[in-house]
């Protein structure tokens, strides 16, 4: 008796496991059933809704602006026949993308449309870190993730000044595009890029290495901002060690030593700094 009322409660619980979970899947199917038409109808009216704002979102990391709102907008308008009063399923938001990532003040673009009728562009500004001078004189910056930059009307960036020897122009690539592989085919950019991201990480440097120049055996020479000589530290081999021991020897020939005897201080030598008199 006691083994049958036993079966009798365990059949109980099966059954109402199983009810329980007839009642969650039939939950779960109304609710997709739901959400599908929820979508659908979302969806139809996003489709009959006029774009009624181009809205602009810029963001510069250092507060300038090498390109503004009314450009990007300019672009977005250049890129595609109509964006104001056309249906937002109708634009053409990959029209507006491609041209505004082609600006080379633009590091990343994200366009989109909203269900209220907005046509979204959110802008990432490049940062450089250098400028550069080519031997055909013209002129742009180096970003921090290696991409070139085309001057601009709306601000000048105070930065290490690189000149001399210098060949390349503007380009879409990242000069990164050959790091780590020693063996890829390399211009002074790339040495440019790692020079620049050494002497970011010493406050001296920074303030000393204002313009750099490149000459025709490819040794980098930093015309300091105080004393009145060329700082030949050679190629970016081993670049920190050189600074560190520079950085060494200024401390001491402050103190001791007129650097304005010196035409050349040359720390392109393992373990030594050798100055040359004017």
């Amino acid at each position: 008796m006691a083994k049958e009322t036993t079966n009798i409660f365990i059949k109980d619980i099966e059954k109402r496991k199983r009810l329980r979970l007839a009642f969650i899947y039939s939950f779960a199917f109304i609710g997709a059933v739901g959400l599908f038409v929820l979508l659908g109808f979302v969806g139809k009216e996003q489709s009959n809704t006029a774009c009624w704002k181009l809205e602009v979102q810029l963001e510069a990391p250092d507060g300038r602006k090498f390109i503004d709102e009314q450009m990007i907008a300019a672009l977005a308008d250049s890129s595609t026949d109509q964006i104001l009063g056309k249906a937002v399923s109708q634009v053409d938001i990959q029209a507006i993308h491609s041209a505004i990532s082609k600006n080379s003040s633009v590091s990343e673009a994200h366009v989109y449309t909203t269900v209220d009728g907005r046509c979204v562009i959110h802008v990432k500004q490049r940062t450089p870190i250098a400028r550069i001078f080519n031997a055909y004189g013209e002129s742009y910056y180096l970003d921090k993730d290696g991409f070139t930059m085309a001057l601009s009307d709306l601000a000048t960036a105070k930065l290490p000044v690189f000149t001399g020897e210098i060949y390349d122009g503007l380009r879409t690539e990242s000069v990164t595009i050959n790091f780590p592989d020693s063996l890829a085919w390399k211009t002074y950019l790339d040495d440019i890029y790692t020079f620049t991201n050494v002497i970011v990480q010493d406050t001296f440097w920074r303030a000393q290495a204002e313009h750099v120049y490149i000459n025709p055996a490819g040794e980098f020479e930093i015309i300091p901002r105080i004393g009145n000589q060329r700082v030949n530290v050679g190629g970016v081999a081993n670049l920190p060690q050189k600074l560190k021991k520079l950085k060494a020897f200024y401390e001491h020939a402050v103190s001791t030593t007129d650097l304005d005897q010196y035409a050349v201080i040359n720390a392109q030598y393992n373990g030594q700094v050798v100055c040359v008199k004017r």
